[in-house]
């Protein structure tokens, strides 16, 4: 997805000064789903052996290829934005961050910074408020755009869906006219959660009926009120017995109408390009029309608290990734959460530069633990690379790599020992006692 980033013309901005030519950047984006790891005081537990990667500095992102931030760093961050300074300060400490920022929030500080040479006395929220206008009349036109091509893909449809769809394609429309202030303003996650619903009803209708013809299953009706209410009210928050509203209309449905199983999905496709809806983070548009009114810290703070690090499943746990360092990298949190459970090689579409920043990712891995910083897990970059290449065919070269196997692998945790055969002979017995200072 393209950033909408070309709607802004810099040059615009009333600071009574002349106008200076500066470019306009286009960047990649896509869609979302954070995942966090707990860290455990047991050396070789099933997740701490993720944790040695938080509190690495300088570690590029192996999907942007932005500077990874740590949590400790955004405090700092933060406490330093509290401080009553002028826009030009505040610029010039923020400038120290800028390979952290990701495209949208580098648009965003540029404008701040090109604002502050020209004027000392505004700030964040002056600059973002001068162009509220123009960004929501910008910010309706991309929204239109989506929902216009929304709209020709769902002559597709079967007439029901179609109905459905055109139902809330035009509450969507009426809602991007409410004033900013309102409550009831269009939102993006609702939208699509509403097409998402409509095919989970769907299901849940054939399931209704099939239980109907065997009123004596009762447990089958508590789950399928359970399904039904918790799709229709809160379809990804809730959990009921452990599962998501989504995953129990699945158990349901392969249960009791497992011939729909193969059916078409009619509104995946649309719901495709919902995600294609502007946000915060794929628009500077959107990002103004959300944050004109906030204060400088907290808009200062949004310009990289998408960076911190967080631990990333390259194979998803949700589709049966383990939660070992061996299927872990650092990654920010916005990459995190819009790569969500996509398999990685499909994420590779999106972002074709991903084998690129995953080598540049392992290049700062290797520095780190040549530097000592990721002590009793030298083994981690082997394993990464063997990782990569099952997962996506990614390609990586570790020939830089100076701590040899018979070394890197004396701390490999004993109960994983069978499951790399290749570095069999450098991995301590289970029966031994395992020496971290070896």
């Amino acid at each position: 997805m393209e950033i909408r980033s070309n709607y802004i013309n810099f040059n615009q901005i009333k600071m009574n000064t002349a106008p200076i030519q500066r470019p306009t950047l286009k960047f990649s984006n896509a869609a979302a789903n954070d995942t966090f790891i707990k860290s455990s005081p047991n050396f070789g537990g099933s997740t701490s052996n993720g944790g040695f990667l938080r509190s690495l500095k300088g570690i590029r992102d192996p999907y942007s290829g932005v500077v990874i931030l740590t949590s400790r760093q955004m405090d700092t961050i933060s406490q330093d934005l509290s401080k009553k300074e002028n826009i030009r300060q505040k610029v010039r400490y923020l400038e120290n961050y800028k390979s952290s920022m990701l495209p949208v929030e580098k648009e965003v500080f540029n404008m701040f910074a090109y604002a502050a040479r020209k004027n000392k006395f505004t700030d964040f929220s002056k600059i973002l408020k001068s162009q509220k206008a123009p960004c929501m009349k910008n910010l309706i036109k991309e929204q239109n755009t989506v929902f216009n091509e929304i709209e020709k893909a769902s002559e597709n449809l079967s007439p029901e869906h179609r109905e459905k769809v055109m139902n809330e394609l035009s509450e969507a429309r009426e809602r991007i006219l409410l004033p900013n202030e309102d409550r009831h303003r269009f939102k993006r996650k609702k939208f699509i959660n509403q097409l998402v619903i409509i095919h989970e009803n769907e299901i849940l209708d054939k399931v209704e009926q099939r239980l109907l013809e065997t009123p004596t299953n009762y447990k089958g009706l508590d789950k399928y009120y359970s399904a039904r209410e918790a799709i229709n009210n809160n379809i990804y928050d809730t959990n009921i017995n452990g599962k998501t509203p989504i995953e129990l209309t699945r158990e349901l449905q392969k249960k009791y109408i497992p011939e729909t199983l193969n059916d078409k999905n009619e509104i995946e496709p649309l719901i495709d390009i919902a995600n294609k809806l502007p946000t915060s983070n794929t628009s500077v548009n959107a990002f103004v029309v959300k944050y004109w009114d906030r204060s400088d810290k907290e808009i200062g703070e949004r310009l990289l608290n998408q960076s911190v690090g967080s631990i990333e499943h390259i194979h998803a746990d949700s589709l049966g990734g383990e939660n070992e360092a061996s299927n872990f990298m650092l990654a920010t949190r916005l990459r995190n959460q819009e790569r969500g459970n996509m398999p990685l090689s499909e994420y590779m579409k999106l972002h074709p530069n991903i084998p690129r920043y995953c080598q540049q990712y392992m290049n700062d891995i290797i520095h780190a633990a040549h530097k000592g910083r990721i002590r009793d897990h030298e083994w981690y970059p082997y394993l990464l690379k063997n990782t990569l290449k099952k997962e996506a065919g990614i390609e990586i070269d570790i020939s830089g790599y100076r701590i040899p196997p018979e070394r890197a692998f004396k701390t490999l945790p004993p109960r994983l020992r069978t499951k790399y055969p290749e570095y069999i002979q450098y991995i301590p017995d289970p029966k031994e006692s395992l020496n971290i200072n070896a």
